[in-house]
């Protein structure tokens, strides 16, 4: 199609014109209208009863999943779409928030703000940091491609999570410090507390002092500078400030499954990257929907420049996803995604529309098929209570530990020998009558950042290979009782 091979991802030349951006972005919108079209018909053959719904998602989301396919006909003075914003009457959660949040990241832009988030950010410490890190990787592997600002995010991830932010389950009484519980009821914010966004106050109560304490759920970034406490709409609210602050473009996603998170540009590897301040997690975007267990129906990314429907990146589960999207016709939100980014876009200059037509380009290119989950991606949420990840299902799947106990034979020779073949993945328990265990995992106590990986074109046979292409630490363990 005219893309160029990158370690990690296509690269678009910079020399392309917009004639080769729109046969590309035209090509790629065909590949995948028949992909999900044939996922639809067949989903319809399984369940009939939701005809107008599967009909509708093949011939609308599958042109274009994002919404931009048509701003840029528009741009080439193609359709007849007025400029100004679509009016939200239809009584779509979906819509509401598209509204909603297409206003909010504009919050993030003011330059006086963006100041007094840096004054928070030990930036220079986060920035030494980073650049040894990036030495040894360097050193590890001379052709790693990635940047000094690559790595600055992971810290920055690191120190927002680790020191600055703090999670919020119940709040503590203001009278006697001791613990409360939500009574899961809401009182009216106030005066202040309307001020800086708030919809929702929490009612927490304490046993002891027989006293309401109110947990206001701030949604301006600027009071959060001063909070530094909340949940995950607090967290990705001020990290994705922090971010634009620290020069990074960023996106603030939102999912209609009940969680927000960060996107941020990497120049360096020219893709999107998944950024999940909470979990202190980067690039993972299966961690939801396999890790976690959601199912996704809606995910959308909103930044000053767009809004983009970026449901696909973070589903390896398509059909099932296609099936789910019924809260609104996905042409009304195609049409919507299309308004809001026409006039958001209406400033830019011609340079900086193409530079965003070809990152969309990639990012369809990423859309059409899905991924394969990576080790990191398979556990379940670690940010707040056990109570309340169990009550919103978002445990993950547990991994069992396994403990080698001794054998009567291997007690007697006291020995416990145990070979492991990469080849046939499988354990030998040479002490205990040659007893085999398939599967490596099988056969591990806690591993880290640890995979098998079959080579299948190069004939070969990795395992404890990195996950991602950032430096991460690996361990390994073995147990005996």
């Amino acid at each position: 199609m005219g893309f160029e091979e990158g370690e990690t991802h296509l690269i678009f030349p910079k020399k392309a014109s917009v004639e080769q951006l729109q046969k590309i972005r035209d090509l790629i919108a065909i590949e995948r209208s028949s992909r999900l079209d044939g996922s639809n018909k067949s989903h319809k053959a399984e369940s009939s009863q939701q005809p107008t719904a599967n009909t509708q998602l093949s011939t609308a989301q599958s042109s274009d999943p994002d919404g931009l396919t048509q701003k840029t006909r528009n741009h080439q003075g193609q359709s007849s779409n007025p400029p100004s914003t679509p009016t939200i009457t239809a009584d779509s959660t979906v819509l509401k928030v598209l509204q909603s949040n297409f206003q909010h990241v504009l919050v993030y832009e003011n330059l006086a703000l963006q100041e007094k988030a840096l004054a928070c950010i030990p930036v220079q410490e986060l920035k030494r940091k980073s650049q040894e890190k990036l030495s040894r990787a360097r050193k590890l592997d001379k052709g790693i491609n990635v940047s000094d600002d690559d790595f600055l995010l992971l810290e920055l991830l690191r120190w927002f999570k680790e020191e600055f932010f703090h999670w919020v389950n119940n709040v503590l009484c203001s009278k006697c410090g001791g613990q409360t519980r939500s009574r899961g009821k809401s009182l009216l914010p106030n005066d202040d507390e309307l001020k800086w966004g708030t919809n929702n106050v929490e009612d927490h109560y304490c046993d002891a002092c027989q006293l309401s304490n109110r947990f206001p759920r701030y949604n301006n970034p600027e009071k959060l500078l001063e909070t530094r406490c909340g949940r995950c709409g607090e967290w990705a609210n001020c990290f994705t400030l922090c971010c634009r602050a620290l020069g990074f473009e960023a996106r603030y996603v939102w999912d209609h499954t009940d969680h927000v998170w960060t996107e941020v540009y990497s120049p360096s590897q020219q893709r999107w990257l998944h950024c999940d301040a909470c979990e202190d997690v980067c690039d993972k975007p299966l961690l939801y929907e396999i890790g976690w267990g959601k199912k996704l129906s809606y995910v959308i990314a909103f930044s000053k420049d767009e809004v983009v429907d970026v449901t696909w990146r973070y589903s390896c589960k398509h059909e099932e996803v296609i099936s789910r999207r019924t809260e609104i016709k996905e042409e009304l939100l195609r049409e919507t995604i299309n308004g809001l980014n026409k006039q958001r876009q209406l400033s830019l200059s011609e340079n900086r529309r193409k530079e965003l037509l070809q990152r969309i380009i990639v990012e369809l290119v990423e859309f059409i098929s899905p991924k394969t989950p990576k080790p990191g991606e398979l556990g379940g949420r670690i940010s707040g209570s056990v109570a309340w990840r169990v009550a919103r299902g978002e445990m993950g799947l547990e991994r069992k530990e396994t403990l080698f106990i001794p054998s009567e034979i291997e007690k007697i020779s006291k020995q416990l020998h145990l070979c492991y073949n990469i080849v046939k993945d499988r354990y030998v328990r040479v002490s205990n009558n040659n007893e085999t265990i398939s599967g490596w995992e099988n056969g591990v106590w806690k591993m880290e950042s640890i995979f098998r990986k079959v080579e299948t074109d190069w004939n070969m046979i990795k395992i404890f290979a990195r996950i991602m292409i950032f430096l991460v630490p690996q361990k390994l363990f073995w147990k005996q009782n």
